[in-house]
């Protein structure tokens, strides 16, 4: 194998006889072509060129690393217990394709028995019997047993995508030692470095891991992710089937002071919280941030403990951030039942409040009925204008019934009216709402050609009920678009 190159490419030549000479000449560029490679099985052949190549090139390999199994964590493990110095090469760890798989009587033992587990089990467990049981999790091949195992020792991690289960107990006190500062992070400080943060919760693992559920509901409790929140260095954190607390008892009382971070104490900047349900508005979350900039919430009233969207909660907490917050998303194609844990089902559709004050707001996503006040009337009581923020650059408006459509284009066209004045960053409005022409089985009409379909899609009227403004944007310079819900997810 001979490798011919430069500081800016890398061509693999068959030959029988390696030219030393010109791997010698090349290896003063060979840190900053390996850098250049981006996949991950180009490197993975550097590392075969020699000797010296494959000592230089090995870390680069481990850049960023995917376990699927128990198997791929095992054998992860051994590699970085073995040379540390792949363990600190280590920038992106990603289990968010982790899969349950058997765990042989042969497998267990060998798992049990190994000297370096156990070396590290007792290195960082508290006491003997927590290293045992920790040992017999292993053994079955439960994920979040052998992720907490291994993330004590990457201490350079810049991104963790973590596939998260309902009873996830080693991981949690994991997290909770790092931010304490407790072994096997008394030494120096944890996760120094980490930035972004994704939880994905599995119920498909508590079932094919044999989680222990009794007793508690399929979903990550707000609680559950302040650990992170502690994390210095963490800036975004992304996270499915988050739920507040029971909202029977106030937050004041749920929480603690060494369970809940001080306002403001966290540098976490974005927040994605996926198929969640915020009875406080995810208050402990979002006051705990410093310098919130982006804010998406989906709600989904999927969850046992669930007790409804309630916007005006979420108006509430993130007034802490109304002075830094640029991008907030609420509810975007959130899922509503008729009746939740706490009865009828009948705060989804209120008033968000006036967005005014959030003075570095630069792109809305919400509900019509979040953003204006109709619920008991077809006008909102206080004008689209009156809601909006001067720095607004963006604004996409869901869930726009076909009744309401006529009131919220002539709110828009007093809006695009005064965008010089009032609204001068303004570039483009959304609207979404159910507004596909389904055709009933007497319709007479012949279906058109192939390239029309998708304009006939959406019902002629809605344009025509929209071309006013329409008309208004393109004079103003903005975009305008019409969204049909089920149109945009085929």
């Amino acid at each position: 194998m001979t490798l011919v190159g430069s500081d800016q490419s890398l061509i693999f030549q068959n030959n029988p006889v390696a030219n030393s000479a010109i791997i010698e000449i090349d290896l003063k560029y060979s840190p900053r072509l390996g850098e250049q490679l981006e996949e991950k099985a180009d490197r993975w052949n550097l590392i075969f060129v020699s000797h010296h190549f494959h000592d230089l090139f090995l870390p680069l390999v481990y850049r960023k690393v995917s376990i699927n199994h128990w198997q791929d964590a095992n054998s992860f493990l051994h590699a970085i217990l073995k040379r540390l110095a792949l363990a600190r090469a280590v920038r992106g760890l990603d289990l968010t394709k982790w899969h349950a798989k058997s765990v042989s009587g042969d497998d267990c033992n060998q798992i049990q028995t190994s000297e370096f587990l156990r070396a590290w089990l007792d290195a960082v467990s508290l006491s003997r019997v927590e290293s045992d049981q920790w040992s017999q999790c292993l053994g079955q091949g439960i994920s979040d047993a052998w992720v907490a195992l291994i993330l004590p020792l990457l201490s350079q991690l810049r991104t963790l995508s973590l596939a998260y289960t309902t009873n996830s107990p080693y991981l949690e006190q994991i997290m909770q030692r790092a931010v304490d500062c407790k072994k096997p992070f008394s030494v120096q400080p944890a996760f120094r470095y980490l930035r972004e943060v994704s939880l994905h919760h599995r119920e498909d693992l508590d079932n094919s891991e044999h989680i222990d559920n009794a007793g508690s509901e399929t979903q990550l409790s707000s609680t559950l992710l302040l650990p992170f929140f502690q994390l210095p260095s963490v800036r975004a954190i992304t996270a499915n089937s988050v739920v507040d607390l029971d909202s029977t008892t106030s937050p004041s009382e749920e929480s603690t002071d060494d369970v809940k971070p001080r306002r403001g104490f966290s540098s976490i900047t974005d927040i994605d919280l996926r198929a969640s349900s915020g009875n406080h508005g995810m208050e402990m979350l979002v006051s705990s941030c410093a310098d919130l900039k982006s804010f998406k919430y989906q709600h989904s009233d999927s969850h046992v403990l669930s007790h409804g969207y309630q916007p005006s909660a979420f108006h509430r907490s993130l007034t802490h951030s109304k002075k830094s917050l640029q991008t907030l998303w609420l509810d975007h194609y959130g899922s509503h039942y008729p009746f939740t844990a706490a009865g009828l089902n009948q705060s989804h559709d209120e008033w968000f409040g006036s967005l005014v004050d959030f003075t570095a707001l630069q792109e809305v996503r919400v509900r019509l009925p979040n953003l204006l006040d109709i619920r008991y009337q077809n006008e909102p009581t206080t004008p689209l204008i009156e809601c909006l923020p001067s720095s607004l650059e963006t604004l996409y408006i869901e869930g726009c019934e076909e009744r309401h459509l006529g009131m919220l284009v002539s709110q828009l066209q007093t809006v695009i009216k005064n965008r010089r004045t009032r609204f001068p960053r303004l570039n483009r409005v959304d609207i979404e709402g159910a507004f596909q022409n389904v055709p009933s089985d007497d319709d007479d009409q012949v279906a058109s050609s192939s390239s029309t379909l998708f304009e006939a899609a959406i019902k002629d009227k809605t344009y025509q009920a929209a071309e006013p403004l329409h008309i208004d944007c393109v004079n103003a310079g903005l975009e305008l678009h019409i969204h049909d819900r089920v149109l945009s997810h085929i």
